[in-house]
């Protein structure tokens, strides 16, 4: 299997009277999505032709699903300068969606110095195979593992983030309309 790569544009539809223009760029958004305290007013307001799902910042497979669901916009799946582990998680978020009419962004893993699979999930000629899977190397992982200092801090941050995500799980109970585009976590 292979996800094709390829550069799309939306065509302009022509109004009468007036030539249409031969192409546009069709309007992406993917923090304004992601970051917005209410990721439908994209839609609302018309701002957007494509929505760009990242899985990470979005909380996983299934919350994308869900976002590319209530935003109903066509959409394409991009990494956030993933491993190979978030790229095959990408391959099956683009693989989940009813419809796939642009390409997707899982190229990222060129752009790291090291990566934890071998071999690494990276396109080759504009396709991403993804039926040999992302084995992890137990070597390579080893050799990117954080020292004890950074360890700590990372496992400080991690606990303020599960109060913070506890709060947050605890207001949306209290109140459903709460949740973020109506996602609760």
């Amino acid at each position: 299997w292979g996800i094709g790569v390829r550069r799309a544009a939306l065509r302009h539809r022509s109004r009468p009277g007036r030539p249409a223009p031969r192409r546009r760029r069709a309007h992406c958004r993917d923090e304004s999505i992601r970051l917005s305290a209410n990721p439908l007013e994209v839609v609302h307001r018309h701002a957007a032709d494509v929505a760009i799902l990242k899985i990470a910042p979005l909380g996983g497979v299934r919350r994308a699903l869900d976002m590319a669901d209530r935003l109903g916009l066509p959409a394409v799946v991009s990494s956030a300068l993933d491993t190979s582990i978030g790229i095959m998680a990408g391959a099956a978020l683009a693989f989940s969606l009813p419809a796939l009419s642009h390409a997707c962004g899982l190229g990222t893993v060129r752009l790291l110095t090291r990566d934890v699979a071998d071999p690494s999930v990276v396109p080759r000629g504009g396709i991403l195979r993804v039926d040999v899977g992302a084995p992890v190397s137990e070597r390579l992982l080893n050799e990117v593992k954080a020292g004890p200092d950074l360890t700590r801090r990372w496992q400080t941050r991690l606990l303020h983030l599960a109060a913070a995500l506890h709060a947050r799980r605890q207001r949306e109970l209290r109140d459903p309309s709460r949740a973020v585009a109506g996602l609760p976590l």
